[in-house]
């Protein structure tokens, strides 16, 4: 009996360690940092900034927040230095928004990334973003519900993972992969802060070889979505003479092709859709059928025109570089590619007013 309880307590022992228990930390001994920003700096250093947020006793909806800040030569002195701020020990684990400043994006994102994928007690599923302006000013921005800017961007992308357009929402993990190879294009959803209260989503950044390439306003980026075979709920705006009818893509399927000895990529799109605005209530057949084929030019005019501002760019599009590869071409460039598109669209006779 003895050495049966001698065995189960090693047992216990081995479990504990293998948990990671042995190393047990009070949470209350941790800042709860919920974002995390990178700038590099006119001086040349690099600033990181964490944000707090803390739910107030009796009830209340809105979060509480501290920004805090710290600076060195590289983001490992910037963050020894935000340490030494702290009344209490720095956990990035907890961190589910990384946000990228201007300066950062233009040429220092992986730098940060690759960092990020160093440290192991990052959340792997967490957000990273970029913003136009910094990252400090973004995350200090009070949200007008929320409280906390940084719980406001965490809300954004796990209620609407799936239905909202415009947004291209890459984890951390996605963004680490791109980093490790310079040829992929990384899409970075982009936030920038409002006159009035709180931040909103402005494009997308397309960032490749540590270069930002360009960034896409709200309507490319819901077309980079089609292209990426990312549901969403897009109300399109058909173009003259039919712009007073608005339709809703409530699926958009985009498959590819690549023809490396003529340098051809062609892409077919498959839509379906319903009438989300209209000048009167009457859809015939023939009123369907119009705006089937209106919709089917409009998302073929949009790709098209998305298409050739990647190229002046130097971006790619979402894995167009595998289906080269996959057809036994590796040097894939889409500024050497001429490009086809071809769309239909299935609309169907009612009306869905409703984004």
């Amino acid at each position: 009996m003895t050495r049966r309880r001698s065995l189960i307590g090693l047992l216990l022992l081995a479990g504990l360690l293998l948990a990671g228990c042995w190393d047990m930390h009070d949470i209350s001994d941790r800042t709860p940092v919920i974002g995390v920003g990178y700038d590099h700096l006119e001086s040349g250093r690099g600033r990181v900034t964490i944000s707090e947020a803390t739910l107030p006793q009796g009830g209340a909806s809105s979060y509480q927040g501290v920004i805090h800040t710290g600076d060195g030569a590289t983001l490992t002195e910037a963050t020894e230095d935000l340490r030494r701020h702290l009344a209490r020990g720095l956990y990035l684990g907890s961190a589910k928004v990384f946000v990228l400043g201007l300066a950062v994006m233009q040429t220092r994102s992986r730098e940060v990334l690759l960092t990020l994928l160093q440290r192991q007690e990052i959340d792997k599923t967490a957000y990273v973003i970029g913003t136009r302006g910094t990252a400090e000013a973004l995350l200090a921005k009070p949200d007008g519900v929320m409280g906390v800017t940084a719980v406001r961007l965490l809300k954004e992308f796990e209620v609407h993972p799936q239905t909202r357009d415009g947004e291209v929402p890459e984890e951390v993990w996605q963004t680490e992969r791109g980093a490790l190879d310079t040829e992929d294009t990384l899409r970075m959803p982009v936030f920038d802060t409002l006159p009035a209260t709180s931040v909103a989503q402005t494009g997308t950044a397309l960032i490749r070889a540590d270069r930002l390439r360009t960034v896409l306003d709200p309507e490319e980026s819901a077309t980079l979505r089609w292209l990426a075979n990312l549901p969403g709920r897009h109300a399109m705006v058909l173009d003259p003479p039919l712009q007073a009818y608005v339709l809703k893509m409530t699926r958009v399927h985009t498959a590819a092709s690549y023809d490396g000895s003529r340098r051809h990529l062609s892409l077919r799109i498959a839509a379906d859709g319903e009438v989300y605005a209209a000048p009167d209530m009457n859809l015939t057949s023939t009123v369907v059928r119009t705006l089937s084929q209106a919709g089917a030019e409009t998302i073929t005019r949009r790709v098209l025109a998305l298409t050739r501002k990647m190229q002046e760019a130097g971006a790619d599009g979402p894995m167009w570089r595998e289906v080269a590869v996959e057809a036994g071409y590796s040097d894939f460039d889409l500024g050497r590619t001429t490009v086809s598109v071809q769309t239909r669209v299935h609309l169907l006779p009612s009306f869905a007013p409703s984004a």
